[in-house]
């Protein structure tokens, strides 16, 4: 059944109106959101949910209060809805998530597989390919940093640093992976295959929110080792490594992504998702005296930097991202990774990246509001 604006229950579109909030990063309001929204919430935990906290968890006695609600009645609803991550629970109280990201990753990381779930795949999915996210990214952010493959760029850095693997895998000891990628695992539900992964391919966690997934089942612990081993992997299915733009000393969590399957790449692609995207330290560049134009770079090339046409290579600068994929495909030694001269160090913590994002988030989100 299509739910909309005029089948839908009253306190499922105004929970829907909720969700445009810019400080969700939300969309407008639309037929398809209110659609979204009455799958993910039945019309009586519509009615508690639109009370809910952004982002911190209060304690069930406050939005008790404010939905003027005795507590007694809402703590089971409050929980069924936890239990379907729809809402994020903690030992705080209960809040409310991003649609994406934010709620996307919480409900699909444990890797729960029912019809339920594959109905919000779609609907999810339908969402944002309308790119209502770009509204976000008008002003440059760098919220989000590639980690290159180790070995393109080693030979150019005189000091291996923050960009590297090896440093993030050093610096803490809890280390795991999540159960599934959630960006593959809704494209499955959808009976799309990625051609470079599989859904098993998790996100890697680094620090304390390693403890956090295992505890909730939506990962396992794993040793420096075999951490390493999944990163040769990942780096061989040519994948790209996507982390807050932090030192690696502080926890962070890594998306191993894919022109095909993932949001964010996708966002690069189609949505000015580049605009988060912090300057990499290095770029590939280009010896076209020595390229044959054999294609092997664009196969691997997660954004189409690197294309052939009519049996010439053409690189577009502008569209690469640091990875170093293609040195590691190119048989003639005629990609080399070079530094970039725009390139900023990371935060050098959560705090910091905090207070760095914040005058750009502020303004991205006063123009939306005005926008709508």
């Amino acid at each position: 059944m299509i739910y909309n604006n005029r089948t839908a229950h009253p306190g499922q579109i105004e929970l829907a109106k909720v969700f445009t909030s810019v400080r969700l990063l939300g969309p407008p309001m639309s037929d398809q959101l209110v659609e979204l929204i009455c799958h993910l919430f039945s019309p009586e935990e519509a009615l508690v949910a639109k009370h809910l906290p952004f982002y911190l968890p209060k304690p069930l006695e406050k939005i008790a209060r404010k939905a003027r609600r005795n507590p007694g009645e809402i703590r089971e609803i409050l929980e069924i809805m936890a239990k379907r991550r729809v809402i994020l629970s903690s030992e705080k109280g209960y809040s409310l998530l991003p649609l994406i990201p934010g709620m996307f990753e919480y409900m699909l990381m444990d890797g729960r597989d029912s019809p339920w779930h594959r109905q919000y795949a779609q609907l999810i999915n339908g969402l944002y390919a309308t790119g209502y996210t770009s509204q976000y990214n008008t002003r440059p952010s760098s919220l989000i940093r590639n980690i290159p493959v180790e070995t393109t760029v080693e030979s150019e850095s005189r000091v291996v640093d923050a960009d590297l693997m090896s440093e993030m895998i050093e610096a803490h000891d809890k280390l795991a992976v999540l159960n599934v990628c959630q960006c593959r695992q809704s494209l499955v539900f959808t009976d799309h295959e990625c051609r470079r992964s599989h859904p098993q391919d998790g996100c890697l966690v680094f620090g304390n929110p390693a403890q956090s997934v295992v505890e909730t089942g939506s990962g396992r612990f794993i040793s420096r080792e075999e951490m390493r081993d999944i990163v040769q992997d990942r780096w061989e299915k040519n994948l790209v490594f996507m982390s807050g733009n932090i030192e690696p000393s502080s926890p962070n969590a890594i998306c191993t992504c894919c022109d095909c399957c993932c949001h964010y790449i996708e966002s690069i692609n189609h949505f000015e998702g580049r605009a988060s995207l912090a300057p990499p330290h290095f770029l590939a560049a280009v010896n076209e005296t020595m390229c044959n134009a054999c294609g092997k770079c664009s196969k691997v090339c997660n954004t189409h930097a690197h294309t052939v046409q009519d049996k010439q290579h053409i690189f577009d600068a502008g569209k690469c991202i640091g990875c170093g994929l293609c040195v590691r495909s190119c048989t003639q030694n005629a990609i080399c990774m070079a530094e970039n001269p725009d390139y900023r160090p990371p935060s050098k913590n959560w705090l910091r990246f905090g207070l760095r994002m914040l005058p750009g988030s502020i303004l991205s989100s006063l123009r939306v509001a005005i926008s709508r």
